[in-house]
């Protein structure tokens, strides 16, 4: 999911290497974990953390029936999408199944220097190669920024780094969902907007159904690149905890989030930036998803302030 979100060096997803501790769990269930571009459900873009766990009736001599799959179902879409949060899906796309994920964000910074940043069309294209994994293509971003300094407005405008990316999904069942995506990323991007380097990231994405509408979800990881920004080598460790809720009493096509996105700077030791960012989702049909966001940073930033909003689409083919 290489969406962009925050500042230019965090936003653009210029996934960085790394690696990552996934764990198992007993009855191990894919629940999507988005919070960009994505939604974080538990289950890192397929398993809708707010869906309703069926289970068959086990008796003394019936043996226990197959887990249900959370990342499928006629609301699977909200569970397998990995925007609009920054955590990806815990599921994996299904078997020669694809989707297209696009979207646009209006970013604002304040600070020492105001400038302002679109994103569109951040697009994430996904198929399901079989056996629980999902490729990914991240065709690039165009940005337009304006950054006003003194006496002058500088207008900026390109695309950010291209990229290649996998899931695997290890399993799925009533509750719990577990998966690892790795995503690389190319120096393609144009003169301000380029990490100038290949950039690797490696997470770990868990998920947890509550109930039927209630959804948590959590994803770690390492990433490392060339920071333009600081003209030095960057490694990161991200954290990102999603809590999603489907509404299933009142309409089974809208899901709310919220979002709480964290990311440490190992080789600096620049301490902890977070930001926290929330939204909805509706289905206008089983293949077609449309979403809203809006985002601030949680920490007091001496050089600048950011908000965000924005919209897009998932769709399913």
């Amino acid at each position: 999911m290489i969406g962009i979100r925050f500042s230019p060096s965090v936003r653009l997803r210029v996934y960085v290497s790394g690696i990552m501790l996934v764990w198992y769990g007993y009855a191990v269930v894919t629940a999507h974990a988005s919070v960009a571009g994505r939604n974080i459900i538990l289950s890192d873009n397929n398993s809708s953390i707010g869906k309703p766990a069926a289970t068959a009736a086990v008796s003394d001599t019936t043996p226990a029936a197959p887990s249900v799959d959370s990342c499928a179902g006629p609301t699977a879409l909200l569970s397998v999408l990995d925007r609009p949060t920054i955590s990806d899906s815990v599921c994996s796309v299904k078997k020669n199944k694809a989707f297209i994920e696009l979207g646009y964000t209006y970013q604002m910074e304040t600070g020492n220097e105001f400038q302002t940043l679109s994103t569109l069309p951040q697009p994430e294209i996904r198929y399901g190669a079989g056996h629980n994994i999902e490729l990914k293509l991240f065709p690039p971003n165009y940005i337009h920024q304006s950054l006003d300094r003194v006496n002058r407005t500088a207008i900026r405008n390109g695309y950010n780094d291209a990229g290649l990316g996998a899931k695997y999904e290890f399993g799925y069942g009533e509750k719990w969902g577990i998966a690892t995506d790795t995503a690389v990323t190319f120096a393609s991007g144009s003169r301000y907007f380029s990490a100038n380097g290949t950039g690797v990231t490696l997470n770990g994405i868990l998920a947890y159904n509550v109930n039927e509408d209630i959804g948590v979800g959590l994803q770690i990881g390492l990433s490392h690149l060339f920071s333009p920004a600081y003209a030095a080598q960057e490694t990161m460790l991200t954290m990102d905890i999603v809590l999603t809720d489907q509404l299933n009493r009142i309409t089974g096509n809208l899901q709310l989030y919220a979002e709480c996105y964290s990311t440490i700077d190992i080789m600096r030791g620049t301490g902890i930036t977070s930001f926290v960012d929330a939204g909805m989702q509706y289905l206008l049909s089983q293949n077609i998803e449309i979403d809203l966001e809006a985002g601030h940073n949680l920490t007091d930033l001496p050089y600048h302030n950011t908000t965000y909003v924005g919209f897009g689409t998932g769709l399913e083919f």
